[in-house]
């Protein structure tokens, strides 16, 4: 009886070492391929707005910006996912160089979008669902205001895999601040350019 217990042992060893280098083994373990999804560009102005969607060469209006500076508020709307937090990524870069203005990465609460489409989207209720992209003041060498830059935003997560580009023309938003926001965006920006700090 001995002997054939000893048997039993080093068989079932056998098939458990078997087990743990089969191929299918590996493959449960792996990490696994994001799933792809479409974006579409949005931005919206101010708080209770829902996202409005970009077209090409579309405005992206510019507003000043409680944390200070004069930023464009960017967002997407997402197919392919559900609702719920995720990492996104924007960034504003010079069509005819590439050189990046400005860029931000934040995690966003995507909603079902407002207007019933496919999709989730940021509800418009609260800023920080949307990247901030505090374009002015402008320290490089290329005006902002009233010129085209290409937006890019993209998923900032390993489950998901999606990104979109597309031209855009920042513009400041009018009102009292305006004078102050155009001059702002103007290159070669340096402190009090524009009068007193706000």
């Amino acid at each position: 009886m001995r002997s054939v217990v000893v048997l039993i042992g080093l068989a079932g060893a056998a098939c458990s070492e078997a087990d743990e280098s089969s191929p299918s083994a590996e493959a449960d373990s792996g990490p696994k391929a994001p799933v792809a999804v479409e974006l579409r560009a949005g931005y919206f102005t101010y708080e209770g707005e829902p996202l409005k969607l970009l077209s090409p060469g579309g405005v992206l209006p510019v507003r000043l910006a409680s944390q200070g500076g004069y930023a464009a508020f960017v967002g997407a709307r997402v197919t392919g996912l559900g609702p719920g937090p995720v990492g996104m990524a924007a960034e504003l870069t010079d069509p005819a160089t590439g050189a990046l203005l400005v860029a931000d990465t934040r995690t966003v609460r995507l909603d079902a979008a407002a207007d019933g489409a496919p999709g989730v989207e940021p509800s418009g209720e609260d800023a920080a669902d949307f990247l901030h992209l505090v374009a002015c003041p402008n320290y490089g060498k290329r005006m902002v205001h009233g010129l085209e830059w290409k937006l890019t935003l993209r998923m900032d997560d390993p489950s998901w895999a999606g990104e979109t580009a597309i031209a855009v023309v920042p513009t400041c938003v009018a009102g009292s601040r305006y004078l102050r926001c155009v001059c702002e965006c103007e290159p070669d920006y340096f402190f009090a350019k524009c009068g007193a700090p706000h």
